[in-house]
């Protein structure tokens, strides 16, 4: 991937610092996480800690061209709810946050904002942020998240088809990105298990608000006993990878609004043409 330079963290900058840096920086690194529980072998901060080590390896891997801001941890968790250690916001706080963070980012010059999710219960909520966003800032929000990124890689890791939290992959990422937050010794295969809407997400083609304890006794989704760190760097490999070849383009390209003609009115030479395309169309259609 190239020669990476130091990552560029704002929370590590004076104001005079962060000031320079704007100045060439074209775009900001946001990630966003979850508090909620990870099953008995990972804490509660493994969504969180996994979007915060992602950004920056993507911010490494951009250098001067990107500021990672700090990492906003709480998401929405309320599927999580009756399992301890879970914290959730509601939807509209999160958005608003998110927007309203979006929107100071702007006023410090920076009109993209690449948002590193670590937690598939956001996915929903930034894609509205991102609409919003552009409609209401002219700033230009795309969001990404590791297992969306390698989509590909997960499944064919995947010792089955019911996987996607705590499980196999999310725990062998923990293994590469964050192995502190890993009690090894607690690592079991998955609790009583019931797919109560067997059609809904995560991998079905309906949505379904189903709670994860109606999914699972112990807060697992998949077998995490199958996880390994040669399978995290895999899926971390292709992510990254992924997530980089977006943000050069995403960097170079893309337009907000500022960059569009505003509609001008019609000159009465050019109104009385188009009126009369639409007859000759017209007769034509008859």
């Amino acid at each position: 991937m190239g020669t990476a330079t130091a990552a560029v963290r704002l929370a590590d900058l004076t104001t005079e610092d962060a000031a320079a840096a704007q100045q060439v920086a074209k775009v900001a690194i946001l990630p966003v996480g979850a508090i909620e529980q990870h099953g008995p072998h990972l804490s509660v901060l493994t969504d969180a800690r996994i979007a915060e080590a992602f950004a920056h390896r993507l911010g490494t891997e951009l250098g001067t061209d990107a500021i990672i801001c700090p990492l906003m941890p709480y998401g929405l968790s309320e599927h999580h709810e009756r399992f301890a250690g879970t914290l959730t916001l509601t939807p509209s706080t999160f958005i608003g946050v998110v927007l309203d963070l979006v929107a100071s980012l702007k006023t410090q010059g920076l009109a993209k904002v690449i948002v590193v999710n670590g937690h598939g219960g956001n996915v929903e909520a930034l894609t509205l942020v991102a609409r919003r966003a552009r409609s209401e800032f002219d700033v230009l929000v795309a969001s990404m998240m590791w297992a969306k990124l390698a989509k590909d890689v997960c499944a064919e890791e995947a010792v089955g088809p019911a996987y996607g939290h705590a499980c196999e992959l999310e725990t062998s990422l923990a293994m590469v990105l964050a192995p502190e937050l890993l009690k090894v010794d607690r690592v079991t295969s998955a609790g009583v298990r019931s797919d109560i809407y067997s059609d809904s997400a995560p991998h079905g083609y309906v949505d379904v608000a189903v709670r994860f304890d109606e999914l699972t006794s112990d807060g697992v989704y998949g077998d995490p006993t199958q996880a390994s760190p040669e399978i995290g760097e895999r899926i971390l490999d292709t992510a990254v990878a992924r997530a980089l070849t977006f943000s050069r383009h995403f960097i170079r390209t893309g337009v907000t609004g500022s960059d569009l003609a505003a509609p001008t009115a019609a000159s009465p030479e050019q109104s009385r043409d188009s009126e009369g395309s639409c007859a000759e169309q017209r007769r034509l259609s008859h």
